[in-house]
């Protein structure tokens, strides 16, 4: 076997190679992907979800939604005021 040919099948080895990594890369990202948009949709169904439940409760205890309000918006109040006379 000469220089050429050795040359040949080594550069035809790389390039399947490639091809089969490029392969498995592609399909590794569809993977994470899908993954990924699972977990998103997942995510907003129980954020849906606890948005309902929160206004559920603040209509059955609207005096309690009104002073967690309230108190919420003293605390950032000082928050706010104490961090410009730093």
């Amino acid at each position: 076997m000469d220089t050429t040919e050795r040359k040949k099948k080594i550069e035809q080895g790389l390039e399947k190679a490639g091809d089969i990594l490029e392969q498995k890369a592609i399909e590794s990202y569809d993977k994470a992907l899908d993954k990924l948009q699972y977990e998103k949709d997942r995510l907003e169904r129980e954020l849906r979800h606890e948005y309902r439940n929160a206004r559920r409760y603040v209509r059955a205890n609207p005096e309690q939604g009104l002073g967690v309000a309230f108190v919420a918006g003293l605390f950032l109040g000082v928050l706010l005021t104490r961090g410009g006379k730093d």
